[in-house]
């Protein structure tokens, strides 16, 4: 009653018409007395009746049902007229840009629905994803990998014992409503040479969520409110992994910033073999499960194919999940080789590798990009032993997935897909998907449509 009471400050103009609509009701009662002739207002209706024998010679209750008509009809309307007045009023004062509010309602039930898409992954090209995913629909799952042991997210990996949030803070800023100044204040990132130094702010403030719930799912919840965030982002494990490879000499590395930087220091010709984690099964995260169980499309990277798309497929009850899942899934390709990954690798090579950690019967389709990078950007590129992944069909097919070929890089022409067009993409396949198009037509009909 206190917080009702409020509105009926001097000044809001609401008061007028809340008395207006209050008007309406009892004119439109009276009406309906009339009609049914109820002889609730005996002295008035008999005065009414008076009329009309002075009027008609007759004491006819038809006029007091035409009147008992016409008072309704002005009820309906002084009330419906207060309401609209009333709305409009709360409007204005709660939001003076009603265009923009319109605007936003539409967008809202538009985006809400779009297909359930899960994107997992890691590092950038999952948050470059994401950014273009949230203007198709609000309905989107990022499970992101934790594994990540180096720079700001290493060090409160190891001085808090919790999970790394670097990739965590990416795709809940990539995910944010609409660019802020909050977000930017998410990504600041500390100078100087003290504690401090290196540090992401948005790391601090989703390690001191981690530490004041004591949970993982709750800090992320609390961070996606204050970020206002479409969809939801989940780690794949609220346990701290540790990433270990068996590389091409025989050697065992542990740590991402380690299995990275390992060719680098010992040879460029030296490879991944094998990645597992520690522990060997960590255990899923419960809402993850749950997504991908309803989820319509699952996609996997793009993003670094062993360090960020991997650790995520090496906890056994996502990858079982995904199995057992109806939804299609597309592993997104990367456009350049990554070095001390995936030098020399073409889209079949990066699809053996998945296959050969988690079996086949996963992927169901490979989406390559055929765009070319400008001049200038290869040549960056090139300095840093980094090339466009070249297409081999044959062999993806041999693996058992679609290849779908297409220019992903849109009008900047950098060496990353652009993400409005790999979003665009992606929700073009989803629908041919719905209209049941054969899987292996599936690349002829996207290359039409373009």
């Amino acid at each position: 009653m206190k917080h009702f009471m409020q509105w009926l400050r001097p000044g809001l103009s609401i008061k007028r018409w809340m008395l207006l609509f209050s008007i309406g009701i009892l004119v439109l009662v009276f009406g309906a007395t009339l009609i049914l002739n109820y002889q609730i207002f005996g002295i008035l209706e008999e005065k009414m009746l008076l009329f009309a024998f002075q009027m008609t010679g007759s004491y006819s209750y038809t006029f007091l049902a035409i009147c008992g008509t016409i008072l309704v009809i002005l009820g309906l309307w002084i009330m419906v007229t207060a309401v609209r007045k009333l709305m409009k009023r709360f409007v204005e004062l709660l939001a003076p840009d009603q265009k923009e509010v319109s605007k936003q309602l539409l967008s809202k039930m538009e985006l809400s629905r779009g297909p359930k898409v899960v994107a997992i992954g890691g590092g950038h090209g999952l948050s470059m994803l994401l950014r273009g995913l949230k203007n198709k629909t609000s309905n989107i799952t990022a499970i992101v990998t934790v594994a990540d042991d180096g720079g700001s997210s290493g060090r409160l990996r190891e001085e808090m014992g919790i999970i790394a949030p670097g990739d965590l803070r990416n795709c809940l800023v990539a995910l944010a409503d609409k660019e802020t100044v909050l977000e930017e204040i998410f990504q600041y990132r500390f100078g100087g040479e003290g504690e401090l130094a290196g540090h992401s702010l948005g790391n601090l403030f989703l390690a001191a969520l981690i530490k004041q719930f004591g949970n993982v799912q709750n800090a992320l919840e609390a961070a996606s409110k204050v970020l206002n965030i479409r969809g939801q982002v989940m780690p794949a494990t609220s346990q701290t992994v540790r990433l270990k490879a068996r590389m091409s000499d025989g050697e065992i590395v542990e740590g991402e910033s380690e299995i990275s930087a390992y060719p680098e220091k010992k040879g460029r010709d030296i490879r991944i073999v094998h990645m597992s984690t520690i522990p060997k099964a960590p255990m899923a995260v419960g809402d993850a499960l749950k997504a991908l169980r309803d989820a319509d499309l699952i996609t996997l990277g793009p993003g670094s194919l062993y360090t960020s798309v991997l650790p995520n497929l090496l906890v056994p009850e996502i990858l079982q999940t995904i199995r057992e899942s109806g939804a299609p899934v597309i592993y997104i390709c990367n456009v350049m080789t990554q070095p001390g990954e995936t030098s020399g690798y073409t889209v079949g090579d990066h699809l053996k590798a998945l296959v050969d950690h988690i079996g086949g019967g996963v992927v169901d389709f490979v989406l390559a990009n055929t765009g070319t990078p400008a001049a200038d950007v290869l040549k960056k590129y090139e300095k840093a032993h980094a090339y466009p992944v070249s297409i081999d069909r044959k062999k993806v097919e041999s693996l058992g997935a679609s290849l779908i070929e297409a220019d992903l890089l849109g009008p900047a022409r950098e060496a990353v897909q652009d993400t409005n067009v790999l979003a665009e993409e992606l929700m073009q396949i989803h629908n041919l998907l719905q209209a049941k198009i054969p899987p292996e037509a599936l690349d002829e009909y996207l290359k039409r449509s373009h």
